[in-house]
Protein backbone atom coordinates (compact mmCIF):
# COMPACT_ATOMS: atom_id res chain seq x y z
CA UNK A 1 0.00 0.00 0.00
CA UNK A 2 1.45 3.36 -0.97
CA UNK A 3 1.61 6.29 1.45
CA UNK A 4 0.08 9.70 0.68
CA UNK A 5 2.81 11.47 -1.32
CA UNK A 6 1.69 14.96 -0.23
CA UNK A 7 2.73 14.08 3.32
CA UNK A 8 5.91 12.20 2.60
CA UNK A 9 7.61 13.39 -0.58
CA UNK A 10 9.82 15.80 1.36
CA UNK A 11 11.12 12.90 3.43
CA UNK A 12 12.22 11.12 0.28
CA UNK A 13 14.73 13.82 -0.62
CA UNK A 14 17.72 13.42 1.64
CA UNK A 15 20.61 15.90 1.65
CA UNK A 16 23.41 14.65 3.87
CA UNK A 17 25.62 17.66 4.53
CA UNK A 18 27.49 19.07 7.51
CA UNK A 19 26.47 16.52 10.10
CA UNK A 20 30.02 16.07 11.40
CA UNK A 21 30.96 19.74 11.66
CA UNK A 22 30.37 22.24 14.44
CA UNK A 23 29.29 25.90 14.45
CA UNK A 24 32.76 27.00 15.55
CA UNK A 25 34.16 25.85 12.21
CA UNK A 26 32.05 28.44 10.41
CA UNK A 27 34.33 31.30 11.47
CA UNK A 28 37.25 29.97 9.44
CA UNK A 29 37.70 29.10 5.77
CA UNK A 30 35.43 26.59 4.00
CA UNK A 31 35.74 23.21 5.65
CA UNK A 32 36.63 20.08 3.70
CA UNK A 33 34.75 17.22 5.26
CA UNK A 34 36.59 13.92 5.59
CA UNK A 35 33.51 11.93 4.58
CA UNK A 36 31.70 12.14 1.26
CA UNK A 37 28.06 13.18 1.35
CA UNK A 38 25.18 12.07 -0.80
CA UNK A 39 21.79 13.15 -2.06
CA UNK A 40 18.90 10.84 -2.89
CA UNK A 41 15.43 11.87 -3.89
CA UNK A 42 12.32 10.95 -5.88
CA UNK A 43 11.58 12.42 -9.29
CA UNK A 44 7.87 11.72 -9.39
CA UNK A 45 7.44 13.70 -12.62
CA UNK A 46 9.48 11.18 -14.60
CA UNK A 47 8.96 8.12 -12.42
CA UNK A 48 12.59 8.00 -11.31
CA UNK A 49 14.73 7.95 -8.17
CA UNK A 50 17.95 9.97 -8.11
CA UNK A 51 21.25 9.07 -6.45
CA UNK A 52 23.90 11.83 -6.51
CA UNK A 53 27.48 11.37 -5.27
CA UNK A 54 26.60 7.79 -4.43
CA UNK A 55 25.38 4.64 -6.11
CA UNK A 56 22.34 2.61 -5.24
CA UNK A 57 24.64 -0.29 -4.37
CA UNK A 58 26.67 1.81 -1.93
CA UNK A 59 23.72 3.68 -0.39
CA UNK A 60 21.23 0.84 0.12
CA UNK A 61 22.93 -0.99 2.95
CA UNK A 62 20.96 -3.29 5.23
CA UNK A 63 20.94 -0.49 7.84
CA UNK A 64 19.54 2.05 5.36
CA UNK A 65 16.78 -0.33 4.22
CA UNK A 66 15.88 -1.07 7.85
CA UNK A 67 15.53 2.67 8.56
CA UNK A 68 13.25 3.14 5.56
CA UNK A 69 11.10 0.20 6.67
CA UNK A 70 10.88 1.77 10.13
CA UNK A 71 9.67 5.05 8.60
CA UNK A 72 6.96 3.24 6.62
CA UNK A 73 5.88 1.42 9.78
CA UNK A 74 5.77 4.76 11.61
CA UNK A 75 3.40 6.25 9.04
CA UNK A 76 1.21 3.20 8.82
CA UNK A 77 1.09 3.04 12.62
CA UNK A 78 -0.50 6.49 12.85
CA UNK A 79 2.71 8.48 13.51
CA UNK A 80 2.19 8.22 17.27
CA UNK A 81 5.69 7.15 18.28
CA UNK A 82 8.88 9.19 17.96
CA UNK A 83 10.04 9.51 14.37
CA UNK A 84 12.62 6.81 13.52
CA UNK A 85 16.27 7.72 13.49
CA UNK A 86 17.08 9.18 10.07
CA UNK A 87 19.74 7.61 7.88
CA UNK A 88 23.09 9.40 7.73
CA UNK A 89 24.99 7.00 5.54
CA UNK A 90 28.33 8.13 4.10
CA UNK A 91 29.16 5.88 1.16
CA UNK A 92 32.81 5.25 0.41
CA UNK A 93 34.53 5.87 -2.88
CA UNK A 94 32.90 9.11 -4.02
CA UNK A 95 33.80 12.80 -4.06
CA UNK A 96 34.23 14.87 -0.89
CA UNK A 97 32.09 18.01 -0.87
CA UNK A 98 33.46 21.36 0.31
CA UNK A 99 30.69 23.55 1.75
CA UNK A 100 31.13 27.26 2.41
CA UNK A 101 29.82 27.83 5.94
CA UNK A 102 28.35 31.21 6.90
CA UNK A 103 27.76 31.87 10.60
CA UNK A 104 24.73 34.19 10.55
CA UNK A 105 22.68 35.54 13.49
CA UNK A 106 19.88 33.12 12.54
CA UNK A 107 22.06 30.03 12.34
CA UNK A 108 24.73 28.45 10.20
CA UNK A 109 24.11 28.38 6.45
CA UNK A 110 25.94 25.96 4.19
CA UNK A 111 26.42 26.59 0.48
CA UNK A 112 27.63 23.95 -1.96
CA UNK A 113 28.81 24.39 -5.54
CA UNK A 114 30.26 21.18 -6.93
CA UNK A 115 30.87 19.65 -10.35
CA UNK A 116 31.66 16.23 -11.78
CA UNK A 117 29.37 14.39 -9.36
CA UNK A 118 28.38 10.79 -10.02
CA UNK A 119 24.64 10.48 -10.68
CA UNK A 120 22.38 7.48 -11.18
CA UNK A 121 18.72 7.42 -12.17
CA UNK A 122 16.73 4.32 -11.30
CA UNK A 123 13.16 3.58 -12.29
CA UNK A 124 10.62 4.19 -9.51
CA UNK A 125 8.56 1.18 -8.47
CA UNK A 126 4.90 1.04 -9.44
CA UNK A 127 2.67 3.30 -7.24
CA UNK A 128 1.35 0.38 -5.22
CA UNK A 129 4.92 -0.65 -4.38
CA UNK A 130 6.54 2.76 -3.72
CA UNK A 131 6.23 4.82 -0.56
CA UNK A 132 8.03 8.09 -1.27
CA UNK A 133 10.05 7.93 1.95
CA UNK A 134 13.25 6.24 0.85
CA UNK A 135 15.26 5.67 -2.30
CA UNK A 136 15.94 2.02 -1.53
CA UNK A 137 12.37 0.85 -0.93
CA UNK A 138 11.17 2.90 -3.89
CA UNK A 139 13.42 1.00 -6.30
CA UNK A 140 13.65 -2.50 -4.82
CA UNK A 141 10.89 -4.14 -6.87
CA UNK A 142 11.93 -3.04 -10.35
CA UNK A 143 15.69 -2.82 -9.62
CA UNK A 144 16.08 -1.25 -13.06
CA UNK A 145 18.75 1.35 -13.81
CA UNK A 146 17.73 4.08 -16.28
CA UNK A 147 20.93 6.12 -16.76
CA UNK A 148 24.23 7.20 -15.23
CA UNK A 149 26.38 10.26 -15.77
CA UNK A 150 27.95 13.37 -14.27
CA UNK A 151 26.16 16.23 -12.50
CA UNK A 152 26.84 19.79 -11.45
CA UNK A 153 25.10 20.69 -8.19
CA UNK A 154 24.36 23.67 -6.00
CA UNK A 155 22.81 23.45 -2.55
CA UNK A 156 21.85 25.66 0.40
CA UNK A 157 20.95 24.51 3.89
CA UNK A 158 20.10 26.82 6.78
CA UNK A 159 19.82 26.12 10.51
CA UNK A 160 22.42 23.48 9.77
CA UNK A 161 23.60 22.90 13.34
CA UNK A 162 20.82 24.39 15.45
CA UNK A 163 18.08 22.03 14.25
CA UNK A 164 15.52 24.83 13.98
CA UNK A 165 13.06 25.25 11.11
CA UNK A 166 12.21 28.83 10.18
CA UNK A 167 9.28 30.02 8.08
CA UNK A 168 11.32 30.10 4.88
CA UNK A 169 12.99 27.86 2.36
CA UNK A 170 15.46 25.88 4.46
CA UNK A 171 16.93 23.50 1.91
CA UNK A 172 17.41 23.85 -1.82
CA UNK A 173 19.24 21.34 -3.96
CA UNK A 174 19.51 21.88 -7.71
CA UNK A 175 21.67 21.19 -10.72
CA UNK A 176 22.01 19.61 -14.13
CA UNK A 177 23.48 16.41 -15.51
CA UNK A 178 24.64 14.73 -18.69
CA UNK A 179 23.52 11.11 -18.76
CA UNK A 180 23.89 7.98 -20.84
CA UNK A 181 20.93 5.64 -20.63
CA UNK A 182 21.04 1.87 -20.56
CA UNK A 183 19.21 2.16 -23.89
CA UNK A 184 22.33 3.77 -25.39
CA UNK A 185 20.81 7.25 -25.75
CA UNK A 186 22.23 10.46 -24.24
CA UNK A 187 20.04 12.61 -21.99
CA UNK A 188 20.09 16.10 -20.51
CA UNK A 189 18.63 16.29 -17.01
CA UNK A 190 17.94 19.17 -14.63
CA UNK A 191 16.58 18.95 -11.10
CA UNK A 192 15.51 21.15 -8.21
CA UNK A 193 14.24 20.22 -4.74
CA UNK A 194 13.20 23.02 -2.37
CA UNK A 195 11.93 22.30 1.13
CA UNK A 196 9.78 24.99 2.75
CA UNK A 197 8.10 25.33 6.13
CA UNK A 198 5.43 25.80 7.22
CA UNK A 199 2.99 24.39 4.74
CA UNK A 200 -0.62 25.54 4.47
CA UNK A 201 -1.87 22.01 3.87
CA UNK A 202 -1.15 19.99 5.90
CA UNK A 203 -0.42 22.74 8.44
CA UNK A 204 2.93 22.69 10.18
CA UNK A 205 4.50 20.11 7.90
CA UNK A 206 7.23 20.76 5.35
CA UNK A 207 6.35 21.16 1.69
CA UNK A 208 8.56 20.00 -1.14
CA UNK A 209 8.61 22.11 -4.30
CA UNK A 210 10.22 20.25 -7.19
CA UNK A 211 11.07 20.83 -10.81
CA UNK A 212 12.55 18.26 -13.19
CA UNK A 213 13.41 18.18 -16.86
CA UNK A 214 14.55 15.12 -18.81
CA UNK A 215 15.23 15.31 -22.55
CA UNK A 216 16.96 13.05 -25.03
CA UNK A 217 19.83 14.76 -26.83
Amino acid sequence: MSINRSLTAALGAVLLVGVTASPAAAAGPPEVFEDPFAFTGPDLDNGLVVFINTSREAFCTDEQVAREVAIVDWFEGGMVDPFPEWALERPAGFETWTPNLIDSPKGVIANLDEGDQHIELWWLDEPEDSFGVGACLDTDDRLELFATGSAEIKANASDLFEGGLRSAAIDHFRGKADLTGVDGNDYAYSFSWRLVLPCDEPPGRPCEVTNFSLAQR
